[in-house]
């Protein structure tokens, strides 16, 4: 009797941590960059996520508040910062990609720098997204924000996971991706973030202006002998 013809086993799938973990690791990285702790930002950090849960809880913060508007100008700042940590994201990658692409001109140092920087300055940068009053009113302008990030997210993420962690010896003391990174996050979006919540903090401490109670135009009519 024949017997059944054996199955391969089945490969196993690479172990990915839950979507909410890599969230919440995110955030405790965040927390420690803004308070100057040693952090490590790793092939599972995501720009994106940065962009979309900063942005997005700002956002919704500034749409509840009575006049949404009073606080353009830092969201437009903090777009100003995302585009900068973005548009610098992209050079990096450029760069990283220049130096893949030039590696068999590497015996000739003029023409490997000449193609480098030529390539670099061809990469397109991202623009800036418009954002209008609408929406700063309605809190969409951080989806606008998330979606500039999105070309340029997993290229980062895999550069991350490719590059030294800081201290390795390979650096012999020059700054890793991830410090690079960080220093880049800090002058940028968590300074931007930082200002915003501090306009709503202190909007949120100001004492509501007084209503005045409403006064009937034949009250005051008639105060002046002027029947109606």
């Amino acid at each position: 009797m024949r017997g059944k013809p054996l199955t391969p086993p089945a490969t196993p799938k690479p172990h990915r941590p839950p979507r909410g973990r890599l969230a919440t690791k995110q955030a405790e990285v965040r927390r420690r960059r803004r308070t100057h702790m040693p952090v490590v930002h790793d092939g599972s950090w995501s720009l994106r996520r940065e962009i979309a849960d900063v942005a997005g809880a700002l956002a919704d913060r500034v749409a509840t508040q009575p006049s949404p508007l009073q606080l353009r100008r830092e969201v437009l700042a903090y777009a100003d910062a995302a585009h900068e940590a973005v548009g610098t994201v992209t050079g990096w990658l450029a760069e990283h990609d220049a130096r893949v692409r030039t590696a068999h001109l590497a015996d000739d140092e003029g023409k490997r720098k000449y193609a480098m920087t030529t390539l670099i300055d061809l990469a397109p940068r991202p623009a800036l997204p418009e954002i209008t009053d609408e929406m700063i009113a309605d809190g969409s302008w951080a989806a606008a924000l998330v979606e500039m990030a999105e070309p340029i997210n997993a290229a980062l993420s895999d550069l991350l996971a490719r590059a030294f962690p800081p201290g390795a010896p390979a650096l012999r003391g020059q700054p890793s991706r991830s410090d690079r990174l960080e220093r880049l996050l800090r002058e940028t979006v968590d300074r931007a973030a930082l200002s915003i919540e501090r306009a709503l903090n202190a909007a949120a401490e100001r004492p509501a202006a007084p209503t005045k109670p409403a006064v009937d135009p034949r009250a005051k009519l008639a105060a002046l002998g002027i029947d109606v």
